[in-house]
């Protein structure tokens, strides 16, 4: 039997773990696959926190680690250098949910972290981004500072009762004192280390034992990105989905500069070139590029993004002007909707439309660097969504779905919003809910979205709650027609929200005839 130091037993609170990770102590080694957990598993354990349930043990190993940014969840973190970093072998999912849910429930893109207590009933949801919450809900952030918590209750103090404040000195409590078995190991004996984690590798949705240990070795030996493959994996941790390596090569070429659509990746660095430096600052830009098409953009995965040229002019701007904020942000916002529309409408965008932007975005600042964009692309102010694009194939059945996504479907079993990057991972997430026969039939009036394989009838949908029937565009009147097994009926009443639905959303991320010059403000400033 391997010789082994007995593990050092510790008890860490949810307040430990955020002040560790956000101090780069611990690490997530950086796994090939993305957060597993859905809103519903986050929740539940919040609720065990509340409850005082049993959530398991944590396995840390006590290793070396590199300087390198982390991203954990939703949260981004600029890790130091450490000689004793601990390196999580088991209770990765809970420790992403409570540190993302913990310091980004209300400000987080993705609505599995935006985790809210309701003080009328106790229990615990998720918010979608668009979501107006309920007065009584608060975000469980605000639970882990007292002096924020102390903060809320003073500004909401006209209307809390005392029970409502009770619940939530109650809840602050539970989770900020939550003590969390947690097992550190400091032996670099990896077999018994294996074997550690093998007998506590019962329950829940666990790794492999060859997954975590190359995910250790691959985070311990420093982190580097070592292929395009690796490159193209960046996204995938922030739940965007992976690149292909066409898609991470242009990233990169983009990145050094000059033309994107070289192929020949063998002689790009010379004999003073650091490829693994380049490689790690690409990603840097990368990762910000991402968040900004899931931010601002509103655009939640790369399957969804109608046309991919311009996550590379993305990486080409913040690497020469910094991440987008203000007024060239707003204006990147309308360049990227409005690319969608006008590829849609050519069917495709050309290779020379594709330089010409890239060259556009080497001006003297962000704001001009964003307008020559703008010019680049023709507007269509006339735009209407087209119904009968289902397939993804299509850059409009994108731009379809992503109308759909900004109703925030909710789950018809539990009513918790859908996670989307869940649904995108596994194929289309556009289901028919009646027989593709008839016209209307074949389109976006007849899809919704939902997860692979659950059940879907059009009883199921005539009997869900309004809210929920809401969220699939389905208004009183449409469920009625389902209730009477009126399909044509049904149909045609939701085509037409679908239509204004989508039509009005790309309108608002494009702003047709918004003024794309310099901001009003900007120009009185200079004046006076």
């Amino acid at each position: 039997m391997p010789s082994l130091e007995r593990p050092r037993v510790e008890y860490r609170t949810p307040e430990d773990l955020v002040r560790d990770v956000t101090a780069g102590l611990v690490r997530i080694p950086p796994f090939q696959r993305s957060f597993k957990w859905e809103g519903t598993d986050i929740v539940r354990l919040f609720d065990s926190l509340l409850r005082g349930f049993p959530i398991g043990n944590l396995l840390l190993w006590q290793r070396p680690a590199p300087a390198q940014r982390l991203q954990v969840g939703p949260l981004g973190v600029q890790a130091p250098e450490t000689a004793s970093a601990l390196w999580v072998v088991d209770g990765q999912q809970r420790i992403v949910s409570l540190v993302g849910a913990l310091t980004r429930a209300d400000s987080a893109v993705d609505p599995r972290f935006r985790v809210h207590l309701d003080l009328d009933t106790g229990e615990f949801h998720t918010a979608g981004t668009r979501q107006r919450t309920p007065r009584p809900w608060i975000p469980v952030s605000f639970l882990l500072d007292t002096a924020v918590l102390l903060r809320w209750m003073r500004d909401n103090s006209g209307w809390l009762s005392e029970a409502q404040l009770a619940l939530a000195d109650q809840a602050a409590k539970a989770i900020r004192e939550y003590q969390i078995p947690t097992y550190v190991v400091h032996s670099a004996d990896e077999n018994a280390l294996l074997e550690i984690f093998t007998r506590m590798n019962t329950t829940g949705k666990r790794l492999t034992k060859s997954e975590v240990f190359q995910a250790l070795h691959a985070g311990a030996v420093g982190g580097e990105l070592s292929s395009l493959h690796d490159l193209g994996r960046v996204p995938a941790t922030q739940g965007f989905g992976a690149l292909d390596d066409r898609l991470t090569l242009r990233c990169v070429l983009a990145y050094r500069g000059g033309d994107i659509f070289r192929e020949d990746f063998r002689q790009e660095f010379g004999p003073q070139d650091d490829p693994a430096e380049t490689l790690r600052d690409a990603a840097a830009r990368l990762r910000e590029a991402v968040d900004f098409l899931r931010g601002p953009c509103g655009i939640p995965h790369i399957r969804l993004l109608p046309y991919s040229h311009v996550l590379p002019i993305l990486v080409r701007f913040i690497r020469l002007h910094g991440v987008p904020t203000g007024r060239p942000a707003t204006l990147l916002r309308r360049w990227v909707w409005r690319s969608a529309v006008a590829g849609s409408r050519a069917r495709g965008v050309g290779v020379a439309d594709v330089r010409n932007q890239v060259e556009a975005v080497a001006a003297a600042d962000p704001q001009t660097a964003a307008m020559s964009l703008l010019r680049q692309v023709q507007q269509f102010p006339d735009f209407v969504a087209e119904l009968d694009k289902v397939h993804f194939n299509h850059a409009m059945t994108k731009l379809n779905t992503l109308g759909l996504l900004s109703a925030e479907p909710r789950d018809p079993a539990s009513g918790e919003i859908l996670d989307v990057t869940r649904l995108l991972d596994h194929g289309s997430p556009l289901r028919p809910l009646l027989s593709d026969d008839g016209p209307a039939g074949q389109t976006i009036a007849n899809r919704l979205v939902l997860p692979p394989g659950e059940r879907l009838t059009a009883d199921l949908m005539a009997t869900v709650s309004p809210t929920v029937a809401a969220s699939h565009l389905i208004d009183e009147a449409a469920q009625e027609r389902l209730a009477r097994a009126d399909g044509d009926g049904f149909l045609h009443l939701r085509g037409g929200v679908c239509e204004r639905t989508i039509t009005g959303h790309v309108n608002r991320m494009a702003e047709w005839g918004a003024r794309d010059g310099r901001a009003t403000a900007d120009i009185l400033r200079q004046v006076a």
